[in-house]
């Protein structure tokens, strides 16, 4: 998975750093400063929570911050600001929020990659079958990735602009800046899920070759 920050680092970090491992060559780095809210977790709020109410949950909050997005305009108010405190306090909600989306997308890849397909219990853990919901996880990867490159693509320009005028007076803010291939973000949720869908129709194809020959 990767991120790519739009700015070079080029002062030593002082914040937390909180890694998400992808596989062996690459990993996640997210910063969080003071102003963050908590990443969030895999680890389930509730003892009964399996991992599909965990995707859900993620997908819901991302969808929360995906119309605040819409309906605050950050990069458009901002514009309109003369005070450097006040586009710095805005600059960090906007920051803290994009960060959040991405971790939003991160458990839900991480949670996703759990799921045991194969499981004899699936059906009774998750209440329906296999196949129901991989087509469900399918139109929901699909889904988020359209909003998230529709808000990268909307916001880039003034987002880029509002950046280089608010480092000019708290360089510092680059740590937090980040963007997500979303792009491959998707296609390794959706390899995994394919993976089973492939499986499911070699057996089906099988079984029936198996019917003929009887």
């Amino acid at each position: 998975m990767k991120i790519k920050k739009i700015f070079p680092a080029n002062t030593q970090n002082q914040y937390s750093v909180i890694q998400y491992e992808q596989d062996s060559t690459t990993v996640l780095r997210l910063h969080q400063s003071t102003y963050s809210k908590p990443q969030l977790s895999l680890v389930p709020s509730e003892a009964s929570q399996n991992y599909y109410q965990i995707i859900e949950k993620n997908k819901l909050q991302y969808l929360e911050y995906y119309t605040q997005f819409n309906e605050m305009r950050f990069m458009e108010n901002m514009a309109g600001l003369k005070s450097k405190q006040q586009k710095q306090v805005l600059l960090e909600n906007f920051l803290n929020m994009f960060e959040d989306m991405i971790s939003c997308l991160m458990v839900i890849q991480n949670t996703l990659l759990l799921i045991n397909f194969d499981n004899p219990d699936f059906s009774q853990t998750y209440s329906v079958s296999p196949n129901m919901m991989v087509d469900i996880l399918f139109k929901d990867i699909k889904t988020l990735e359209g909003l998230h490159l529709e808000i990268q693509y909307a916001s880039s320009l003034r987002y880029l602009e509002t950046v280089l005028e608010a480092l000019e007076f708290n360089s510092q803010l680059f740590q937090k800046i980040h963007q997500l291939d979303v792009k491959q973000w998707s296609q390794k949720c959706n390899n995994y899920l394919n993976n089973f869908t492939i499986a499911k129709q070699q057996i089906n194809n099988s079984q029936r070759s198996c019917c003929c020959f009887k």
